[in-house]
């Protein structure tokens, strides 16, 4: 089998709240998906996507997915898309960095892979692991009373984890994060995530005033030293979210003990093929995580979801349902919502069948 064109197709997910508020400020109205399908001479088509959330989340920015894609199709046309190594390497060899645009290219190869071979992509990433999958709900930047009766309404869904946005004034964090905590049913959990939003000093802040709660604090600091600084001086169990972006970091961060839950975002690595081996040494060294990533629709969760569901599930603290916090639908077939769980199917490649009607004509095709 070999690549005979890649096409890009580009639309705009709307966040289902209207505006998401999250670290140091920083406001969420939604975020543009972009979509790559691969062709072959063997007449099977696969499909990845990336989704960036503007231009300040991670190094990334949608703009960035067509140019790089320029430099790189070149390179794959002619290349068995079912050998994802070597698809992995060349990417890597014709382009240093940049592995929000590597991200989709590989993970339409495996979706190739999968249905080439007739089965789903769990079943190539480790096989599957876990039946249905725990997951976290988002719980913005807002007053409390409204924050408390949204917690509400998702443990009603079924969801057992919830993911407070902190990183503004740590006072009023503080409070409300110590309302959520008060909030809490036996065997649930509560995680502040700054996103990056504070320095070190608002971070200590923080967290002595809810040194008396137990909750898992999440990436207080844009800088790693800060970051490990805070984690020495905090009771908290300790998440490290942006920092991690390579093998390297992670190497670093075992190395240091810097966190005691790690966050695997796909499009952080470039695809399955790099988060698949971070995750298998996550798991070698026993470390919780959380699969997931920045944002996207059906092919995004699809994507995490077999990642997620061929995890061990004793390190596997959550995923999410990242296509159910947008107001529009790319494709049929992504992983169920099930009282507050994500259920991945056993459909060959990714099992999501994208819709066109959606995605419109290509802004972009390389033969």
């Amino acid at each position: 089998m070999k690549i005979t064109g890649l096409s890009l197709y580009s639309t705009y997910l709307p966040y289902v709240g209207g505006e998401y508020g999250w670290g140091d400020g920083y406001v969420l109205k939604g975020g543009d998906s972009m979509v790559v399908r691969i062709d072959t001479d063997a007449g099977l088509s696969g499909w990845g996507e990336v989704c960036p959330i503007g231009a300040t989340y991670l190094p990334a920015h949608a703009n960035g997915v067509e140019g790089g894609l320029r430099e790189l199709a070149p390179h794959l046309l002619g290349l068995d898309p079912t050998n994802t190594g070597l698809i992995d390497g060349a990417m890597d060899r014709w382009m240093m960095g940049h592995a929000y645009v590597k991200t989709p290219i590989d993970v339409a190869c495996w979706d190739l892979k999968g249905k080439a071979l007739g089965v789903p992509c769990h079943a190539l990433l480790g096989g599957r692991r876990n039946d249905a999958l725990p997951m976290y709900r988002v719980l913005p930047h807002g007053p409390v009373d409204a924050m408390l009766r949204q917690m509400d309404a998702f443990r009603e869904q079924g969801y057992s984890q919830f993911q407070v946005k902190v990183g503004g004034d740590p006072v009023h964090d503080a409070a409300r994060v110590r309302a959520a905590v008060e909030r809490l049913h036996p065997h649930e959990k509560v995680l502040a995530d700054a996103n990056r939003g504070w320095r070190r000093d608002a971070a200590l802040h923080f967290g002595m005033l809810t040194s008396d709660l137990f909750f898992y604090f999440e990436q207080p600091c844009t800088l790693y030293d800060d970051n490990l600084a805070v984690r020495r001086r905090v009771p908290q169990p300790f998440k490290l979210d942006e920092s991690i972006q390579s093998m390297d970091d992670m190497l670093r961060v075992l190395k240091d003990d810097a966190c005691d839950e790690v966050c695997i975002k796909i499009a952080r690595f470039g695809g399955l093929t790099k988060s698949r081996l971070i995750r298998d040494l996550c798991a070698a060294r026993n470390l919780p995580m959380t699969v997931e990533d920045s944002w996207g629709g059906e092919i995004v969760t699809a994507a995490l979801g077999h990642l997620a569901v061929s995890t061990p599930p004793g390190v596997l603290l959550s995923t999410t349902d990242l296509h159910r916090y947008n107001t529009v639908s790319i494709g049929a077939g992504a992983p169920d919502t099930v009282d507050g769980k994500l259920v991945v199917s056993d459909r060959p490649g990714l099992g999501v069948e994208p819709d066109l009607t959606v995605l419109g004509e290509p802004v972009a095709v390389f033969e």
